[in-house]
């Protein structure tokens, strides 16, 4: 019986290379990085780099300008999914529609950072981890909390986590101010998400998916259980 043969290098990059993409929030029209820059970003020879983007091309993800360098064309999510409805940003039932679907899809996603990520990942999620403790701002938290979240998807190897997690996470981290944490409770609160933040973070260092994806439904459905309570004060 035959198996499938292993996706090839530039296969890898190129799906390496379209997170990276996503991760970093290019849109349509932006210009991509040197092509030494990206060479040593994804630690591959020139060749392999080309290869990876003649694919990307071809697929229509990426286009070239002569003598202006390589370009997105569109993102992958383009005309895909769309989760996000207008007026869900102020409508605190339907965040926690969002915080269902995060649990449901962040927790798998924990799991395969674990198992599936590299050295340079983990420096990545530490470095939004330590963003986060020198957060001074809430709004800057939040912001550190969801470049945490998505870097673990760009750990996964898996784009596709990038994308619906980046559809639905920017609505669902819960920072409108009708529903804020009251001030009296900002620092416990910012503690407890930090301890949260780093047994996700214990979980992927020490590639213990269990523990990873434990320490993620915990953090979901905590917050779920913060927001509401949120809500209950302020209705």
């Amino acid at each position: 019986m035959k198996t499938d043969a292993p996706p090839s290098l530039a296969a890898r990059t190129a799906d390496r290379l379209r997170s990276w993409i996503a991760a970093s929030g290019l849109v349509s029209g932006t210009r991509l990085p040197p092509e030494h820059e990206l060479m040593a970003r994804l630690d591959v020879s020139r060749t392999v780099l080309r290869e990876a983007v003649a694919g990307l091309r071809a697929q229509g993800e990426l286009t070239s300008r002569r003598g202006s360098g390589v370009f997105v064309a569109r993102m992958a999510d383009d005309g895909g999914i769309r989760v996000r409805e207008e007026g869900e940003a102020v409508n605190p039932h339907a965040i926690l529609n969002l915080l269902e679907v995060r649990l449901a899809l962040e927790v798998e996603a924990a799991g395969l950072a674990a198992r599936r990520r590299s050295a340079s990942d983990l420096a990545r999620i530490e470095a939004e981890f330590s963003g986060m403790e020198a957060a001074r701002t809430r709004d800057e938290l939040v912001a550190r909390d969801f470049s945490f979240h998505l870097a673990i998807a760009a750990a996964t190897g898996n784009p596709q986590f990038i994308y619906v997690i980046r559809q639905v996470g920017d609505r669902a981290f819960p920072r409108e101010r009708g529903w804020a944490t009251p001030p009296a409770n900002g620092e416990r609160y910012a503690e407890m998400r930090l301890r949260e933040h780093q047994s996700i973070l214990r979980g992927i260092s020490e590639r213990d998916a269990v523990f990873a994806r434990d320490a993620m439904r915990h953090h979901i459905l905590a917050s779920a259980q913060r927001f509401r309570a949120a809500i209950e004060a302020n209705s």
